[in-house]
């Protein structure tokens, strides 16, 4: 068995030769990837110089060694301060070059929401000594079991927990954390995908005249825009009177917890026709705004503050219960939600207008279509009102 501990090799990096190391593991005995030499003399200390001769390659190659950066130090990091270190949004490395990269392509929501995930499901289950180097297969296996014998997630939960932790011993592997050789990501549990239910014509009929006799303004306004428009919570939060005009509603925000304003889903604003009925009520309900400074549409009663995420989902659902719409039961086993008025929009306009044309006003958008909904032909907004009038308006 070959015992030396480093091997050197001299490779040309740009318009320079320069010196590299592949350290063999201790334990495996296998010979790990090049790690520069003058990098590995910046991170010691030792000076910014290029190193041109093999005596000094030799002894910052051995410094290192001995320092511990190069296998230790990996040891000594415990899995649940690394996990909890991952996710956390202003410090991540991982994160924050991202967010280099693409200022959009991470939201704080996304990283809050998968920390909650590693703390409430996965540091449970991992002892407070258990190291990131001593993540195998085995261990992966082990979580993902327990998951699944609690018995109270759903297969697209754990999958989405598992993939969290995989996210994050991902980047351990790369920053030399956790062995190379070590698996990082187990088979996903088949989903069984649960559709999100949509109610009948009947109970549309009942639950709009429930909340347009006894429902409050806000609740029944809010119902109707997502039933006529597809317009998701996030949006409905955010909505602004600048944002309507006359028989129109740009959708160019959304509202998240952590985030705040933002971009709408797709990060991409898109054009609705509205009622131009609707249209004016919306901005009726933001005049009353009692805080007065703001026009958001849809306020909180407290000022400075943003209705909850949650808001229009116990409203909704409250409105099925008490207008004797559905039971609670029923709403749970049909997986009924607000979310459901923006399928059931997409439901309703199918058929009576372009695919296309659909995708784009509802927010379903792929590569192919376009990127500028702002621009939609007048005609093609014509057949989205049409369509409304005919297909959801008699609802409301």
């Amino acid at each position: 068995m070959n015992t030396t501990p480093f091997t050197l090799c001299r490779l040309k990096n740009k318009e320079r030769m320069s010196f590299y190391v592949m350290y063999r593991d201790p334990i495996t005995n296998k010979r790990g990837t090049k790690k520069s030499i003058d990098k590995l003399k910046t991170k010691l200390n030792l000076g910014f110089d290029h190193v041109t001769r093999l005596e000094e390659a030799t002894i910052v190659a051995q410094k290192a060694l001995d320092s511990d950066i190069i296998f230790n130090s990996r040891k000594e990091l415990t899995l649940n301060k690394y996990l909890l270190n991952f996710f956390d949004f202003e410090k991540s490395p991982y994160f924050t070059r991202k967010i280099l990269l693409d200022k959009d392509s991470i939201s704080p929501d996304y990283v809050s929401t998968r920390r909650n995930t590693i703390e409430n499901h996965i540091i449970p289950l991992i002892s407070d000594s258990f190291l990131v180097s001593d993540v195998n297969i085995q261990f992966l296996e082990n979580i993902q079991t327990k998951l699944i014998y609690k018995k109270t997630l759903s297969s697209t939960t754990i999958n989405q927990i598992m993939n969290s932790l995989s996210q994050a011993l991902q980047y351990a592997k790369k920053d030399n954390l956790l062995h190379y050789s070590q698996a990082t990501k187990i088979e996903a549990i088949r989903k069984n995908i649960k559709v999100r239910g949509i109610l009948s014509n009947e109970e549309t009929k009942k639950l709009m005249t429930y909340l347009k006799q006894q429902a409050d303004n806000k609740t029944y306004l809010a119902v109707c825009l997502a039933l006529v428009t597809g317009m998701r919570s996030g949006e409905l939060r955010a909505l602004n009177t600048n944002q309507i005009d006359t028989g129109i509603i740009v959708i160019d925000r959304a509202y998240a917890n952590i985030a705040k304003t933002k971009l709408p889903k797709g990060k991409k604003e898109r054009v609705v026709p509205c009622p131009i009925d609707l249209c004016d009520k919306l901005v009726k309900l933001a005049n009353n705004n009692p805080h007065g400074e703001t026009k958001t549409v849809f306020w909180s009663k407290k000022k400075d503050k943003v209705l909850s995420s949650h808001y229009f989902n116990t409203k909704f659902t409250q409105a099925l219960i008490n207008s004797e719409t559905l039971t609670k039961e029923e709403i749970t086993n049909r997986n009924i939600s607000f979310h459901s008025l923006r399928h059931m929009a997409n439901t309703l306009l199918r058929g009576s207008v372009d695919e296309y044309i659909l995708r784009l006003t509802i927010g379903h958008s792929s590569e192919q279509l376009s990127n500028i909904y702002s621009h939609i032909e007048d005609s093609a907004i014509e057949s989205i009102r049409k369509a409304q009038e005919k297909n959801i308006l008699p609802f409301i």
